[in-house]
């Protein structure tokens, strides 16, 4: 098979959710279902960075090219209370963000869009926060769920559409390794396999949770863990900490503090305290917002290099070619 044949089958299998929102862009948008088997395949780490403002989006896009790496964008939830129009707008505007920085800067590689789930319960159905996120072209999404039956029973319902479009769906335990794996097997009798398993705190349990997931992928936030990931049995890193570093050297210290307090306050994480005030970040001044750019690039960069996730683009788009082999 040609590249050309290799290309337009990939093409082809771009979620369509997340094509309406390209307008017209050219970019190689992916499932992150697809991605975390194709990584599988060619044994390859992938690295999604936390970026919460729009310069962020666009250091980190820089980087992703600049590195020869797939661009994996993770948006935080940035309100746990409510689910209202604010978090909608603002999940439009990180999808519209991306997808402007990648198609500036004419990135080749692989791109998924991911969103993290609330820290706490949200004021309207699971199902139709994940729904909401699919239109508006996430194409990785997570849960955090219980391992009880009523947490899986419900996880599955909110995860029926992802799965049936066959985007990617992460589930973030609220319990141990155990909890992890047989949550995962109750969404899967119920039709709602999960992509990947985010495993925080388990890390010294991953190779024998790898062996008994099997395809289902393993995640990390532990940064430390980037030379490691692949002897450790993990597929994929979720990295807030080069956000947060950069963050901390470009803004003013009124700006830090307040996103400290907001999340002092609540319980929430900087990360989440930053998606939720995206106006306090979209108001720094142009100066400010140049040097957080070119920040998160340096940082996105170091760890693309610690994880041996660099230079894996190409071989990242033949497997997901080969992965739909005879399909039209």
């Amino acid at each position: 098979m040609s590249a050309s044949e290799a290309i337009r089958r990939v093409w082809a299998r771009r979620p369509a959710r997340a094509v309406a929102r390209l307008l017209g862009r050219e970019l190689f948008v992916v499932s992150m279902r697809d991605l975390l088997a194709a990584a599988a395949r060619e044994q390859v780490p992938l690295v999604a960075f936390s970026a919460p403002a729009p310069a962020a989006i666009r250091g980190f896009a820089r980087a992703a090219r600049d590195a020869d790496a797939p661009l994996l964008l993770v948006r935080p939830s940035g309100d746990s209370g409510e689910k209202g129009p604010e978090e909608s707008r603002d999940d439009a505007a990180f999808t519209e963000a991306a997808f402007a920085a990648a198609d500036g800067l004419r990135f080749l590689g692989p791109v998924a869009l991911l969103k993290d789930p609330p820290r706490a319960a949200s004021a309207i159905a699971e199902r139709d926060r994940v729904q909401g996120e699919i239109e508006a072209g996430f194409t990785g999404l997570s849960l955090a769920a219980a391992d009880t039956q009523r947490g899986a029973r419900d996880a599955a319902l909110a995860a029926a559409s992802v799965c049936q479009m066959e985007l990617g769906l992460e589930i973030v335990p609220l319990g141990g390794a155990r909890a992890a794996a047989e949550l995962a097997r109750q969404l899967g009798s119920r039709g709602a396999m999960p992509s990947a398993v985010r495993i925080t705190g388990m890390e010294d349990e991953a190779a024998a949770l790898a062996e008994e997931l099997k395809e289902i992928a393993l995640a990390t936030g532990i940064e430390s863990l980037a030379p490691e990931l692949t002897a450790r049995g993990l597929r994929q890193l979720v990295a807030c900490g080069p956000f947060l570093r950069a963050l901390r050297r470009a803004a003013p210290p009124a700006t830090w503090d307040a996103l400290q307090a907001w999340a002092d306050e609540t319980g929430a994480t900087l990360e989440q305290s930053a998606a939720r005030h995206q106006k306090l970040l979209r108001d720094l001044p142009a100066p400010v917002q140049e040097r957080l750019e070119a920040l998160c690039c340096f940082e996105a960069i170091d760890l693309l290099r610690a994880a041996s996730a660099q230079k894996s683009s190409r071989k990242l788009l033949g497997a997901l070619s080969a992965l739909h082999e005879g399909e039209e």
